[in-house]
């Protein structure tokens, strides 16, 4: 018996459902809540995942691009709880979807980007 016997021919990868802008908006909304009550969160490569407030600047972040677009909001030590639980509520009221357009079409750039690349390279 030999390998593709054993363990069947190969298949393309599929990736798990992509989240929409919001879901990953959301999740990581909720992953920042944890960071806040002092819970260790991981990423999907086992590693701690950055907090949103740095550095004095509260940076929310959506994957790779941020959701004010490389700008941030001040934040003095010790707000952090009350601003990002208005920060949710502010989302949650549609007051951010400009930014999410925003952020979804850099997805979908990249997306097409990442596609022709991987095109190139099956060439």
């Amino acid at each position: 018996m030999g390998f593709f016997d054993t363990y069947g021919k190969p298949d393309a990868i599929k990736a798990d459902k992509k989240l929409t802008t919001e879901e990953m908006l959301e999740h990581g909304i909720e992953q920042q809540e944890k960071l806040l009550n002092n819970e260790e969160v991981l990423n999907n490569k086992n590693e701690p995942i950055r907090s949103w407030f740095r550095d004095g600047r509260f940076v929310p972040s959506i994957g790779i691009f941020g959701l004010f677009d490389g700008q941030a909001i001040k934040w003095n030590k010790g707000t952090e709880k009350a601003m990002l639980e208005s920060f949710k509520k502010s989302y949650q009221a549609g007051e951010f979807a400009s930014y999410i357009k925003a952020v979804d079409k850099k997805r979908e750039e990249n997306t097409a980007k990442l596609a022709k690349a991987r095109a190139k390279i099956k060439k």
